[in-house]
């Protein structure tokens, strides 16, 4: 075991053995509940997860040490399909599943048990994994609140009582509606069970029922139906699988994918036979909407498994369909091969449908060319060119004279045109994801009309309002985040809100169906906060009726009343209404931005239709962005995701925790670089030497550079705090770490080493930078805390603050000035190439400092009354007055003349071993170098031998 394991072990019995996490509810100290999202337990955390999880650790330090009782739990998240996915797939001795549970760590003698023994014991193994690894990565967590959802049966009763209430306040209704749908699970597949697509929902299309000659219909997917009067063409794919079928009772012919999904939105599809798209190329359509016979051409651009496989071409407004006319109209291979003659492709000319000021008839033609766009294969191009048409003509565009709605906006366009070509009968709504989505199970899934399926009616307006309501109560980090929030209210749908597989909490009135993992959720932190006193008092989950939670959360009702009707004592009602009472509302909740269109706009809805009281709405969010390593993005398939225990094993848990919450701030995403470890290793490794080297200090009286040094502690302190308070840690880091132990060694460099440094200056700085630096690397801190002869825990000191009556504004200019000159000699050798020998350090005359005063003081005044205030009006006056009013603002403490001097001359042997040359001093006053005139009163100046 490595010497910085020791350490990081001893501190983390230290912190269990004193219970300095546990939070009790305390009438004397206010309260401040952190929160952060609960892991799903399919896996062990990476540094992803380690990026969010850590600031949330930080902040709930921080505040302990600001002298808020704070309350961190933790608990772990079960419900929903892949921990079932992961058991099945084991079962079947799936070996990518198997491979990957090894790449987490897991032995064989594990994967074993994951077969035999079960979901329980697959969530048991990734939560004894997780704890492990937060308790040494120094987490201050309540551990004894934990629990795990599904698993837990005071938690599934919860969330009973949750759903009854959204269900008795009308917030969950039974209805017919699209959903994202796994055909293997037989389920509603909601964001936490997709392994590819979290975040796609259901897109409405538009079928529009081209018809070959024999009266089979090509339904034609497009989301853009006014587009048909445009429409030259059909795309099918010639190597893709289609299928002949009877739909709805009329011969189709469509992706045999499309298929299935068309039966899934309630088509009666009866399939007859499969063929290749091939043996419909060639064939002629009519168009519904222009009656136009169209030619059925081959592209291979078109996915047969994505929405009906068949493609309209709109070449005059669509960059891919003219790029496939091009490429098809160039390979007289292919088209001999489709027995399809010159003659019908020369036939095919765009039709120019819609007007935009500006842009050619023509659009997709002429974006083609400017690009020089050569083929279909210039994807890249043809996505960039797409895009730019079709913004152009939504926001801009209207439909010409040549279609049955001139003058109507693109932007106006779709919502009645659709509703006009669906009853007129020329097409069909048909659903499609927004993208790709794949369930965990590794099934692809599609948009089911899901019948009888129980909803959470997002849709209702009163509920967006109060949602809305509380967003604009919450504190947001950073506050940029709100308009997300908020867009996601006005967009957000009926979401549904159960599925039939997987673990999780049975709807309570309709037992067939299993509340799914997004909405089972979302006020678990109020069951935080009874969590305790559920374990410790063994309460059986029979006991947790609606009316004890009714009264427990909601201050319905009496205790006298429940424990009578329950059965559960009434002083273990009245000690969980008491905690909930102290604790709740959430103060921050911490999670990542790709959440806030799901998972955290759903937590604030849930909190406003439970509690009618906006006292018990979340008071905060802080959401930061992803996690890259080395400039890369972490992925499986680039070998490169990094599990947190292997980092704190290879580097100890402060370094990781430094590197990671100091890469970055806000919702930029941020960046583990193992080129950083270093500096913050030495920078942890200085401050220990130092500290143990303290009592070299002797000396008492207070100098420049100890005023300076304090004074600056006190600039530090302020910005470190305010910075941490936003949750910009990096920030925090760099003001409270860096910058403050950069000005700590140049205090001991100024002072001529450590011993003749002030004792208590010395020890007052590092003491602080420690106490600042306790939240970041708390094991370090403690370890130097204690070195230094504390016996009071670090993680248990309070928080220092700004004290103003230190702060020496004169001592740090005078710091500056003695640092800049130093760097101007460095930068005069830089330039000449020269070393030299002996550099002379000239001090401005008394007048500059007199008219220096005099135009700082008479910031309005011109040159004229400026002048005339000056006793010697002589060239040089003039010159210095007309230069300092060009200045503009003159702002900041200058030195005064003699302290310039005087602490010059104090300094001159430290600016010597700065520069390794001699240090002279003068006056230009005095001074006989012609370089004297250039002296300035914020500049002295530098003549170098």
């Amino acid at each position: 075991m490595s010497e910085t394991s020791k350490i990081e072990q001893k501190w983390q019995k230290r912190w269990e053995e004193a219970g300095i996490f546990e939070s009790d509810p305390d009438a004397k100290r206010q309260k401040f509940f952190v929160n952060v999202a609960y892991p799903y337990m399919n896996g062990a955390p990476h540094l992803g997860h380690a990026y969010t999880f850590i600031r949330a650790d930080v902040y709930a330090r921080f505040k302990r040490m600001q002298g808020f009782n704070v309350l961190f739990p933790q608990g772990f998240h079960a419900t929903g399909e892949p921990i079932l996915g992961v058991v099945e797939r084991v079962r079947n001795r799936d070996q990518d599943q198997i491979e990957a549970l090894r790449a987490l760590g897991a032995t064989d003698e594990d994967i074993k048990n994951f077969a035999e023994q079960g979901p329980e014991f697959v969530v048991a193994y990734w939560m004894d994994r997780w704890v492990r690894t937060l308790k040494s990565a120094g987490f201050s967590v309540d551990w004894r609140r934990s629990f795990v959802t599904a698993l837990t049966p005071t938690y599934n009763r919860f969330i009973e009582w949750q759903y009854n209430t959204l269900k008795n306040k009308g917030y969950v209704v039974q209805g017919t509606h699209p959903v994202v749908w796994c055909p293997h699970d037989q389920s509603p597949t909601g964001d936490h069970d997709r392994l590819v697509g979290e975040g796609e929902s259901p897109v409405e299309y538009v079928m529009l029922k081209f018809e070959l000659d024999d009266g089979t219909i090509l339904p034609c997917a497009t989301m853009r139906p006014e587009t048909a009067y445009g429409a030259t063409n059909v795309w099918i794919n010639p190597d893709g699988d289609y299928v002949k079928a009877e739909v709805d009772g009329k011969a189709w012919i469509l992706g045999k994918v499309a298929a299935e999904k068309a039966r899934d939105q309630l088509h009666k599809v009866d399939v007859k036979e499969e063929i290749k798209g091939s043996m419909i190329v060639g064939r002629v359509a009519k168009n519904p909407v222009t009656g136009l016979k169209v030619p059925v051409f081959p592209a291979g651009f078109v996915d047969p498994d994505t929405a009906t496989g068949v493609v309209m071409s709109v070449p005059s407004h669509a960059p891919y369909d003219w790029m496939g006319l091009h490429d098809l109209k160039q390979d007289m291979g292919l088209s001999q091969k489709y027995g399809i003659f010159q003659e019908a492709l020369d036939a095919v000319v765009p039709i120019s449908i819609i007007k935009v000021e500006g842009m050619t008839e023509n659009p997709a033609v002429e974006v083609c060319s400017r690009m020089m766009i050569s083929s279909q294969k210039d994807a890249e191009k043809l996505d960039e060119a797409t895009d730019e048409v079709y913004k152009k003509e939504f926001h801009q565009g209207v439909l010409r004279e040549n279609t049955g709605y001139p003058g109507v906006r693109i932007s106006e366009a779709k919502d009645k045109i659709s509703a006009d070509f669906v009853r007129k009968g020329w097409g069909e709504v048909f659903w499609e994801t927004t993208s790709e989505v794949v369930c965990r199970c590794k099934t692809r899934c599609h948009v089911k009309i899901l019948e009888n399926q129980w909803f959470l009616k997002f849709s209702d307006e009163e509920w967006k309002r109060r949602a809305k309501e509380a967003i604009s109560r919450m504190n947001l980090y950073p506050e940029t985040s709100r308009t997300q929030f908020l867009n996601t209210v006005d967009w957000l749908k009926d979401k549904a809100c159960a599925r039939k597989s997987g673990l999780g909490t049975k709807m309570p009135w309709d037992r067939d169906w299993i509340i799914e993992t997004l909405s089972d959720s979302v006020i678990y932190m109020a069951y935080y906060t009874i969590s305790k006193t559920l374990k410790e008092r063994k309460v059986d989950a029979d006991g947790l009726t609606d009316e004890v939670l009714d009264y427990v959360f909601l201050g319905k009702g009496d205790a006298k009343s429940a424990s009578k009707k329950s059965g559960l004592d009434e002083k273990a009602i009245e000690e969980m209404k008491g905690e909930f009472d102290y604790y709740y509302p959430t103060d921050v909740r911490f999670s990542a931005k790709e959440l806030i269109p799901n998972h955290l706009t759903y937590h604030v809805f849930h909190h406003v239709a439970m509690w009618d009281d906006p006292r018990m709405w979340p008071r905060g969010v802080s959401v930061n962005g992803f996690v890259t390593l080395n400039s890369q993005k972490m992925s499986k398939r680039f070998g490169n995701v990094k599990m947190l225990s292997d980092m704190i094993e290879t580097y100890g848990s402060d370094v990781t925790r430094m590197n990671i919450v100091g890469s970055n701030e806000n919702m930029d995403d941020a960046d583990w670089r193992d080129d950083s470890i270093d500096a913050f290793a030495s920078r942890m490794r200085m401050l220990h030497s130092l500290s143990r080297d303290i009592e070299k200090s002797k000396r008492k009286d207070m100098q420049n550079p100890d005023k300076s040094f304090i004074s600056m502690l006190q600039s530090r302190i302020k910005s470190t705090t305010e910075a941490c308070e936003l949750t910009r840690f990096r920030s925090a880091i760099q003001s409270g770490f860096f910058e403050s132990t950069n000005d700590l060694k140049w205090y001991i460099d100024r002072c001529g080493g450590i011993e003749n440094c002030n004792r208590d200056v010395l020890e007052e700085g590092i003491s602080t930078i420690v106490v600042m630096m306790c939240p970041f690397a708390p094991h370090t801190a403690e370890e130097i805390w204690e070195g230094m002869g504390n016996k009071k825990l670090a993680a248990s000191s309070m928080w220092p603050e700004a004290n103003e009556g230190k702060a020496d504004s004169e001592s740090e200019s005078g710091e500056d000035m003695i640092r800049q000159v130093a760097d101007d000699v460095r930068q005069i050798e830089k330039i000449s190439g020269i070393k030299p020998k002996k550099a002379v350090i000239i001090v401005a005359p008394q007048w500059k400092f007199d008219v220096y005063g005099l135009v700082s003081k008479n910031k309005s005044a011109d040159f004229k009354t400026i002048l005339s205030m000056v006793k010697e009006k002589n060239e040089a006056a003039v010159k210095y007055i007309q230069a300092l009013q060009k200045r503009g603002e003159l702002s900041g403490n200058l030195v005064s003349r003699q302290s310039q001097l005087d602490l010059l001359e104090e300094a001159k042997a430290f600016i010597g071993k700065q520069i390794g040359a001699e240090v002279e001093i003068q006056d230009a006053e005095t001074s006989k170098l012609e370089k004297a005139r250039n002296a300035d009163v914020r500049k002295p100046a530098i003549f170098v031998l």
